[in-house]
């Protein structure tokens, strides 16, 4: 066969199979479906059966292909309920110039099996796609379902840390209301009782006392800071000075009792 003849009907073919995708009901009309049938006729039959023209799947996967993506182009249902039209209604009539009968039933027949056939493997695709589609709508409902509900879980666990943390807060600044009055309680005890205890037990029970509530409030003090901060490496060094000074007043306490200090002053001291 000739290629550009070929190529020619090629052409004709697929602008059949567009205008057969374009109107469901274009056959109910008897003048158009004795036209489509004459365009058919002149498409397939030859004279020549070596000559014949037979068409080819790419061109009917291009023309499906192109009304899948152009909507506006037809529709390939429409397509395929044409064809079936033309199929079971399709009777030999026209005589060629020997006086023969043109018949292209068996063309027809294999055009209509072949295009349903592109088509149903088409709807099983873009099913296939519109599962695959839905399955990853799901999967991204799911993943935030999932990450709503670690979410709602983490905010729970915040609010009752962050209840627990309020609690034990509010618990340590009462202790250390508590320390703190009941330092200045015994403080004031010992100042009350300065006359009846000598210089060195009074002066040792005041840094005692001091060297007991610092530690205690630095604790207390440390421990509120770590719940509302986090824990982080914090500079103990205050803590040791004034431990440290207050160490150093004891020892100096215990040596000026050892050596009778406030004696030997008072000794001294004019009557």
């Amino acid at each position: 066969m000739d290629i550009s003849k070929e190529e020619q009907q090629r052409r004709q073919f697929k602008d059949i199979l567009f205008d057969l995708s374009k109107n469901q009901s274009m056959l109910q009309d008897k003048g158009k479906r004795a036209e489509m049938y004459r365009r058919l006729e002149n498409l397939y039959y030859s004279k020549d059966s070596s000559k014949k023209f037979r068409h080819y799947y790419s061109d009917i996967f291009q023309v499906l292909d192109e009304i899948n993506q152009h909507p506006e182009k037809g529709n390939r249902n429409f397509l395929g309920q044409n064809l079936d039209v033309l199929r079971q209604g399709y009777q030999a009539k026209n005589i060629n110039d020997n006086g023969g009968l043109i018949d292209i039933s068996d063309s027809i027949r294999k055009l209509y099996d072949h295009v349903n056939l592109e088509i149903a493997r088409m709807d099983y695709s873009d099913a296939g796609d519109w599962r695959i589609s839905q399955e990853e709508k799901l999967q991204k409902v799911r993943a935030r379902i999932s990450e709503l509900n670690d979410n709602v879980a983490q905010s729970t666990e915040k609010m009752d840390n962050a209840s627990k943390e309020y609690i034990a807060i509010l618990g340590i600044f009462a202790s250390i209301i508590v320390t703190f009055i009941g330092g200045i309680t015994f403080s004031t005890s010992i100042l009350g009782a300065i006359n009846l205890a000598s210089d060195y037990r009074v002066s040792l029970l005041a840094v005692l006392m001091g060297l007991v509530l610092i530690n205690v409030l630095y604790g207390l003090f440390t421990y509120v800071d770590r719940l509302v901060n986090g824990p982080k490496q914090r500079s103990i060094k205050p803590l040791i000075i004034a431990n440290a000074i207050f160490i150093g007043l004891l020892i100096l306490i215990i040596f000026g009792w050892a050596r009778g200090l406030v004696e030997i002053r008072n000794a001294h001291l004019p009557q």
